[in-house]
């Protein structure tokens, strides 16, 4: 093997050698030969922005073939009542849309902020963060107390550790809400 590496090495070098590439230096800037940096970067720009619909088409078929082949599969599942497809299946269902959603929407945050709007944008993600925990912290009380209510009206102990679990919690996840974003200086 390290012959046959060495055989090609050697040939390539040697065909270099006996037929060499002529090469010009030409200067990036201050030339009048061919557009400058601001020309080609705008040149590229507008050729990605003349292809963006037809991407978003390609994107959006690709996506939609995706699902309806997850259809498909598991319409063939159910009538061959086969486990492992159905899985597969409701997961295609599940993560397409999903999938879809999210990248739409980075695609939308990426092409409408700018320098100035990218601080806004991080203190509006963190309020939603932060708000949603205290949100998701009233709703596990809520669950807790209901809980709580099945374990006195029943007495079964599995709804009261369910209680003080969902509870301690709600607890946990409000300090977090409230201490992180001074802790990691973003508040």
């Amino acid at each position: 093997m390290k012959k046959v590496t060495f055989h090609i090495a050697l040939f390539v070098f040697s065909f270099m050698y006996l037929f060499p590439l002529n090469v010009e230096a030409s200067p990036l800037m201050g030339s009048k030969k061919g557009p400058t940096l601001n020309d080609q970067l705008g040149i590229w720009t507008d050729g990605i922005n003349d292809m963006a619909p037809t991407v978003s088409f390609l994107f959006s078929a690709i996506f939609t073939v995706m699902f309806l082949a997850g259809v498909v599969r598991m319409g063939y599942s159910i009538v061959t009542k086969t486990g492992q497809i159905m899985k597969g299946s409701t997961g295609i269902l599940i993560w397409v849309p999903v999938t879809f959603f999210f990248i739409r929407i980075l695609i939308l945050i990426m092409f409408t902020t700018d320098s100035n709007n990218v601080t806004l944008l991080a203190s509006d993600i963190i309020s939603l963060v932060r708000t949603t925990g205290y949100f998701t912290s009233i709703g596990m009380v809520l669950i807790g107390l209901v809980l709580f209510f099945f374990y006195k009206l029943i007495e079964h102990p599995e709804y009261g550790r369910w209680s003080k679990r969902l509870c301690v919690t709600a607890a946990l996840l409000t300090l977090l809400a409230t201490v992180m974003p001074f802790v990691l200086g973003a508040a």
